[in-house]
């Protein structure tokens, strides 16, 4: 099936259209690779932005967090948090936007969609606690926006979704459906977003290839984490009969990210309770 070369067109048009992240959130970023960053670095770039120093104290408030008392100032929730948190609260306030107020889907789906980013950022970032050598912060921020092309695809399912679902029942995997009837796929849609943001290139490659890691290069480890995380992260919503399952699992993940499959399954419990834990992110 050859996809109309107007639909491809209009969604990289959509990905050009689509506002970057704050600069706050790109200066929180950059300055999250630093070894020696304090709390302090970040709450002085924070606080420049009064709309997201609001977010922040109000997502460091929520029950996830699980303070006896009110969080009142950055320095407070820079101090309590440490910098790893604290990043991942910027980079979470600032992504919310867009699956909220982005594409024509219904205010659920939007609500479902965000669920599974919140769901995949917090299983990478556990993973990569685990598995010891890659950056949290890093696989945090991969694992929420990995699937950030979705969006964009969202703008054109409801006239294609029937195409999709046929040629799904066909045999044909979820992303080869995706490239058969878009013409790219959500990987690639993300990461031109990424590109378009001016990440780093091992995020963008982290995100076009999560669900086919062994084309990483860059960090095949990250890659690995990213897929394994989204694979968590659907488990957990089939096991509350919330969604079936749609991406294959891929082998190659295990041995790129540096965890066997004994640890990973290890590992679903817990990963299963923090994402539970994090409902309470779901609607700040």
């Amino acid at each position: 099936m050859t996809p109309p070369t107007q639909t491809l067109q209009s969604i990289l048009d959509d990905v050009k259209s689509l506002e970057p992240l704050p600069q706050v959130a790109m200066r929180v970023m950059t300055l999250s690779s630093k070894e020696d960053l304090v709390p302090r670095e970040l709450v002085e770039v924070i606080e420049t932005d009064a709309g997201l120093t609001a977010k922040v104290l109000k997502l460091c408030n929520s029950a996830y967090y699980g303070f006896r008392r009110e969080i009142a100032s950055l320095p407070e929730a820079g101090n309590l948090l440490g910098c790893s948190t604290l990043v991942n609260l910027v980079v979470t306030s600032c992504t919310a936007l867009y699956f909220r107020n982005y594409g024509g889907q219904s205010a659920d789906a939007a609500r479902r969609q965000w669920q599974r980013s919140i769901s995949t950022a917090i299983s990478a970032s556990l993973l990569a606690e685990a598995q010891g050598h890659v950056d949290r912060n890093r696989c945090y921020t991969v694992g929420l926006l990995e699937n950030v092309g979705q969006l964009v695809m969202e703008r054109f399912l409801p006239d294609l979704r029937q195409e999709l679902e046929a040629t799904l029942a066909s045999g044909a995997t979820r992303l080869e459906a995706e490239h058969a009837v878009l013409g790219i796929h959500h990987g690639e849609i993300g990461a031109q977003l990424a590109e378009r943001w001016d990440f780093p290139d091992v995020l963008v490659e982290a995100i076009r290839h999560h669900h086919q890691p062994s084309g990483a290069r860059l960090d095949p480890a990250l890659v690995g984490l990213a897929h394994l995380a989204e694979m968590a992260a659907q488990r957990h919503e089939q096991a509350e009969g919330r969604a079936p399952e749609a991406y294959e699992f891929c082998e190659s993940a295990l041995a790129q990210s540096g965890l066997s499959r004994e640890r990973f399954e290890e590992l679903e419990p817990r990963l299963a309770a923090e994402i539970r834990r994090a409902e309470a992110l779901i609607d700040l």
